[in-house]
């Protein structure tokens, strides 16, 4: 059984697993922070739709993700922006 740190009585789906498992491991420690808030506020709330579009933003580079979340550069539009805005209000905690 998975859980979520600080929430040992959450059960995790398959995919919200694998979501956690790849959002804890990050090899930017400045994007793994805002991974870990993220986690620890939205996972139990996504369906395995939202765990898949998240996904795609797990399989971007840290470096490109701590450029797109603060600014540096532009996203491209291949990126799922509502995920990115998602990920930047925890950028800012």
């Amino acid at each position: 059984m998975t859980v979520i740190p600080d929430s040992p009585d959450v059960v995790l789906r398959p995919k919200q697993k694998a979501v956690l498992f790849r959002a804890m491991r990050r090899t930017m420690s400045e994007v793994e922070r805002i991974m870990q808030r993220f986690v620890a506020q939205e996972l139990v709330h996504m369906d395995d739709g939202a765990c898949d579009r998240f996904s795609e933003l797990l399989n971007q580079s840290d470096a490109d993700l701590w450029d797109w979340l603060t600014g540096i550069k532009t996203p491209p539009a291949t990126v799922n922006r509502e995920d990115l805005h998602r990920l930047e209000r925890y950028r800012r905690e």
